[in-house]
């Protein structure tokens, strides 16, 4: 073997290395396991219903156009997925995950990217010491993430959680 064949090996190893990084790179959100029971509550299910909840409890805790407005390029993603609703009172959150148009706007990932945009750029500011909304979802998480079993008992977890509680339904 010649000093130039050793080189086809190496060069097939860099090229499928970078192949497999890019497909690794181009997930966006894990496809759930075949083994899981019917009823598992997927973690972006849960940080998507604090986001939501709080959301919700910003609007009417906080100016709503200031909100809003903060919330800039994603603020259409939710109002096109009818997450977030202009009505004649102001603007509410849908709560109702049956009522979402998630199409609208390619997915729930994107729907993601835009209320992880909005806890960015929002403060809770009715739970003692004012907090960006990022670090108030990641409280709950870190906290609750695992320790309940149902949707059900989330949503409760979540709406006390939001409502100043514990979390603990």
């Amino acid at each position: 073997m010649t000093h130039r064949e050793g080189r086809a090996p190496v060069f097939l190893a860099i090229s499928l290395s970078a192949c497999l990084a890019l497909a690794a790179c181009s997930t966006s959100e894990p496809e759930p396991e075949e083994d899981l029971p019917a009823d598992h509550v997927s973690r972006f299910w849960v940080e998507r219903e604090v986001m939501v909840r709080t959301l919700d409890r910003m609007l009417s805790e906080n100016d709503p156009e200031e909100v809003l407005a903060s919330i800039s390029g994603s603020r259409d993603r939710l109002l096109e997925s009818h997450i977030l609703q202009q009505t004649e009172d102001g603007y509410v959150v849908e709560l109702d995950k049956d009522a979402w148009r998630t199409e609208e706007v390619d997915g729930l990932a994107r729907v993601d990217d835009a209320l992880i945009d909005a806890m960015e750029s929002n403060e809770v500011t009715w739970c003692g010491e004012t907090v960006s909304g990022d670090e108030f979802v990641d409280t709950y998480m870190d906290e609750h993430w695992q320790t309940l079993d149902t949707t059900e008992e989330y949503e409760e977890s979540v709406t006390d959680y939001v409502d100043c509680g514990d979390g603990r339904p």
